[in-house]
């Protein structure tokens, strides 16, 4: 029942976004199809590509992308994932379309799409291709990309970032990284474009069952490290495989390099921070979780105590800038953060005369967010709206799947007032929460 439901939510939000052929902003899909005899080099299986482009922005700076992990149930996931209000508002506040995939594994192997040379990088130009001359951004070709990848899509755009590194501003590996599935990291290119793109290597503290994802992160770091490449480690202390409250530290991350790095006009990426390197004699075992694993013995494989870790970490860390390391240090040993504005009010707010029913529209906090909304009756709270489905992460308004995804549910800002009497004279107000507790101002329902 869920997935009818999620399945008619989109054809409800596709059916809006076709009615933009040859505009500039709203939802967008193109389906690819499996090739029946597919040729070397050709995505052998189907291929979902969904974007968002914000209201009101005549060019395109650059491109958000969100890349599901492997297996056909994350790659359910990733037909969500545009619809997410707070990686939209990271797109939105950098001038930048959101684009996720779906891809239909079926019986094959992951590395046949997360492996970008086996056919999905070009599937991705495809898709900017369609979406480019669909929507009228031609751009859309061109601009650099900010990448975020889970699992399979953690091995995707860092891959990915090693094949095209002078068009990614950034990269965020969460439990993945090239050499995840088949040991193909020395294959692909190493050179001083990679070595100077900032990217950010993700795990949970007790992937101890995924050992794979242990083995190629810590060999991976220490090899990049080795090389002085611009990259750090965070250590998720509550999660095993899936992405749980990682979004926040991950989204920090790209909004700080698409600040500093998208260009005002053009597309040549400005250089990327120096930063810092913070060496391991200041890094804590509680700030790489050597202190949280589970040693199995049956499953020695990525279980380091203290000093092998130190061991693999000793060329140290990188980071942006002391502000982020900040950031690191609360994430790495709590999952907390520090947020002290409150997130952005509602607006377009109305009450239906006739069925009491409020709607409204919301843009997420940056930071922090959204978590729910709070309707008043003549200033005394009346309700406020459940939150949607979570994988071990902090309660969210629309939910958060294994893969950082939103909740098929999709819900809706849609409030249906008890007893409603539109003769009453009684007075409406709508707020909203981030996820850090913070409320927005209260914001006048209109009768409409």
């Amino acid at each position: 029942m869920k997935n009818i439901f999620f399945l008619l939510v989109l054809t409800s939000l596709l059916s809006f976004s076709a009615t933009l052929q040859g505009g500039e902003s709203g939802y967008f899909e193109k389906v690819f199809p499996a090739p029946e005899n597919p040729s070397p080099g050709e995505l052998p299986m189907a291929a979902e590509w969904r974007i968002w482009i914000p209201e009101g922005v005549d060019r395109i700076r650059g491109v958000v992308v969100h890349q599901h992990g492997c297996g056909n149930g994350s790659g359910d996931g990733g037909r969500t994932a545009v619809y997410d209000l707070h990686w939209q508002e990271l797109a939105r506040k950098h001038g930048c379309a959101l684009i996720a995939s779906s891809f239909r594994l079926d019986d094959r192997p992951c590395e046949q799409w997360c492996d970008p040379r086996n056919g999905s990088a070009q599937s991705f130009f495809n898709a900017l291709e369609y979406f480019a001359e669909y929507t009228g951004h031609e751009e859309l070709t061109s601009v650099p990309w900010a990448l975020w990848g889970h699992s399979g899509g953690g091995q995707w755009v860092g891959s990915m970032t090693q094949l095209y590194p002078q068009r990614v501003v950034a990269a965020w590996l969460r439990s993945g990284c090239p050499d995840t599935v088949v040991k193909i990291f020395d294959e692909l290119p190493m050179n001083d474009d990679v070595l100077n793109v900032p990217m950010m290597l993700n795990i949970g503290a007790h992937e101890y069952d995924f050992g794979i994802v242990w083995v190629s992160c810590w060999n991976y770091i220490c090899h990049m490290r080795a090389k002085n490449a611009k990259i750090g480690f965070m250590v998720d202390p509550s999660t095993h495989h899936e992405t749980g409250s990682s979004r926040y530290p991950a989204i920090r991350f790209l909004d700080d390099m698409l600040t500093l790095r998208l260009p005002l006009e053009g597309t040549e990426l400005l250089p990327a921070p120096q930063g810092l390197v913070l060496p391991i004699d200041r890094i804590t075992d509680q700030e790489i979780s050597a202190d949280n694993i589970v040693n199995d013995p049956e499953k020695p494989d990525g279980n380091y105590d203290s000093t092998e870790r130190r061991k693999f970490l000793k060329d140290g860390l990188w980071f942006p800038s002391e502000e982020y390391v900040v950031v690191w240090r609360k994430y790495s040993i709590d999952n907390t953060f520090e947020d002290q504005t409150p997130p952005p009010a509602p607006f377009e707010a109305f009450v239906n005369s006739k069925t009491g029913i409020i709607t409204w529209r919301c843009r997420a906090d940056v930071e922090s967010g959204l978590k729910t909304f709070a309707i008043y009756r003549d200033g005394v709270e009346l309700a406020q709206l459940p939150t949607a489905n979570v994988v071990n992460s902090r309660p969210v308004f629309q939910g958060v799947m294994y893969s950082d995804t939103p909740d098929f549910s999709l819900p809706e800002m849609k409030y249906q007032i008890p007893d409603y009497d539109a003769e009453s004279g009684s007075k409406y107000t709508i707020s909203a929460f981030n996820t850090a507790g913070l409320e927005s101002e209260k914001v006048i329902v209109v009768v409409h």
